[in-house]
């Protein structure tokens, strides 16, 4: 039984917490900076299948460095599985580089010199999780001049992982439960057409075609032909499994990045501790 007492203490702040996925990297920010002495703390959200991502700095910076720094860590990630966030590579591990260059060896990396030591960072550890379509990657930096990590703060990081892994999990669960049902209709299934999704919300509620076409101002034969698209799109003809469909919160591995749902709570925000959201594609 892990016995650190600082340790013990960032796990419970984590789940007393009970974040969502808008409040969960500025309770990691702190609690990296905590368990590791750490100057910068990362948090990366990377969605495979459409390509997007999410990264978020718990410190502010310029947006201009930042768009710099992506388009040369994208360069240059390829020359090591320590950049490229190799899972084989990572596995349920917290990295350091020390682990994997030798200070000389950091200094001469193309990767250092356009990527950390412009913005004065160096020492690095990172652990990188799993879950469905997505990459989480969770980095603590320190800037130059400061010692390399030590394997007490790697070991509290690298069990660290596992109950961020867990939190991330109740946090999308979270997230996901607050979208209304057309939202979560919208999101899986984004073939259908606007007026569909509304048609399909009216028959999730119990209303009749009649009732439908009454409240949306159009022809009875215009809603069965909403409707007959629907069931086409969703692979059912069934009144009832659509209505299932309209209430259940789909699997979030087969969503688009949360944050780019049409959420008002969900907006890129600065401020002390938080950084700036980026969103682009790799």
């Amino acid at each position: 039984m892990n016995t650190d007492p600082i340790l013990l203490q960032e796990i419970v702040r984590l789940y007393e917490a009970e974040p969502d996925l808008l409040t969960l990297p500025s309770l990691l920010f702190e609690g990296v900076v905590r368990l590791t002495d750490s100057d910068v703390v990362g948090w990366t959200e990377v969605h495979h299948r459409s390509g997007e991502l999410r990264a978020l700095l718990s410190v502010e910076d310029d947006p201009a460095r930042r768009a710099t720094a992506f388009q040369a860590y994208a360069r240059h990630a390829g020359s090591h599985p320590f950049w490229q966030k190799d899972p084989a590579f990572y596995g349920e591990r917290a990295v350091r580089e020390s682990d994997v260059f030798t200070d000389e060896e950091f200094m001469a990396l193309p990767m250092a010199r356009e990527v950390f030591l412009p913005s004065n960072a160096h020492r690095i550890m990172g652990v990188l999780m799993l879950h469905g379509e997505y990459s989480l990657d969770l980095s603590a930096h320190r800037v130059v001049g400061r010692p390399a990590y030590s394997d007490a703060e790697r070991d509290r990081l690298q069990v660290y992982r596992g109950h961020v892994l867990r939190a991330y999990r109740q946090a999308q669960q979270r997230t996901v439960d607050k979208l209304p049902a057309a939202d979560r209709l919208r999101y899986a299934f984004p073939e259908l057409t606007q007026r569909q999704v509304e048609v399909a919300v009216w028959i999730a509620q119990g209303n009749s075609n009649e009732a439908i076409a009454s409240a949306m101002s159009v022809s009875l034969d215009t809603v069965k032909a909403h409707l007959k698209a629907i069931f086409s799109k969703i692979g059912t003809d069934s009144r009832l499994a659509l209505a299932k469909l309209v209430h259940t919160v789909p699997p979030f591995s087969q969503m688009p990045p949360l944050w780019r749902l049409p959420l008002e709570t969900w907006k890129t925000h600065t401020g002390p501790g938080t950084g700036e959201t980026l969103a682009a594609a790799r």
